[in-house]
């Protein structure tokens, strides 16, 4: 489930992204990405990961020892979609000149952190999941 009023939340939270400047550790693709799908649904995907980096080194470190890859990390929070059905607050994942990245999908882009901020990107999504809350009672 998403929240009620998820689209002024998340909102708001691009809106903070765009005047914060890039910084491991605080202010990346993954935290921002992260903290849109709290603004959406209350879970936070980067729980584990909060605090445990602050290098591009330090945050390849601790994904691989805590998930492996991106997609799993973001797999074992939300579930994937076919990419044409990607709709907003959802997140996805795609190719940027540094390596794979994920951003959120608003306002008929995708929007990442850059140096400046969150901007939207000019890029095609390779993979993305549906950003909802899991009704634990379906999933027994």
């Amino acid at each position: 489930m998403r929240h009620v009023n998820w689209p002024r939340q998340l909102q708001q939270t691009l809106q903070a992204a765009r005047e914060a400047a890039f910084s491991w550790g605080k202010n990346d693709c993954c935290l921002f990405a992260a903290d849109c799908c709290v603004a959406v649904c209350g879970v936070d995907p980067a729980a584990e990961y909060r605090g445990r980096y602050q290098t591009a080194i330090g945050a390849k470190r601790v994904l691989a020892n805590t998930h492996g890859s991106l997609e799993a990390a973001w797999d074992a929070c939300f579930q994937r979609v076919p990419i044409a059905q990607a709709m907003r607050g959802d997140v996805v994942l795609f190719e940027a000149p540094l390596g794979r990245c994920v951003g959120v999908v608003w306002s008929g882009g995708i929007w990442c952190v850059t140096e400046e901020g969150a901007t939207r990107a000019n890029a095609a999504p390779l993979i993305a999941w549906r950003v909802e809350a899991r009704n634990e009672m379906n999933e027994e």
